[in-house]
């Protein structure tokens, strides 16, 4: 009766260890999953951030109606209108691998 009662214990206690083990693993995984994502949304941001200025630094937006950055993990692209006196211009930044995409229209007057 000694030993059973040993080995139930023993078999309660594994079973306990490794589905606190399991949580910890699954805890730690969504954690590294929302740390990849905030860092492709950096990513994005600043690519985003660095295509407002270039539109904003182009003497003549005239002959253009998209301009494409060439880059392997970022779609990066602006799709320009002119209306009126002014352009819009919408800028997208999209990851390649990761459900990230970041969106921007501008009003741009040259």
């Amino acid at each position: 009766m000694k030993k059973s009662f040993t080995l139930f214990s023993t078999l309660i206690l594994v079973f306990i260890f490794s589905i606190l083990v399991i949580k910890i693993f699954e805890v730690k995984s969504i954690s590294s999953i929302n740390i990849t994502n905030q860092y492709k949304y950096i990513q994005a941001t600043n690519h985003l951030n660095f295509l407002e200025e270039y539109i904003n630094s182009l003497d003549d937006l005239k002959t253009l109606d998209k301009i494409q950055i060439e880059n392997k993990n970022y779609d990066i692209f602006a799709l320009i209108k002119k209306v009126n006196a002014k352009y819009e211009v919408e800028l997208i930044v999209k990851a390649v691998d990761f459900d990230v995409r970041l969106q921007k229209s501008i009003e741009v007057t040259k």
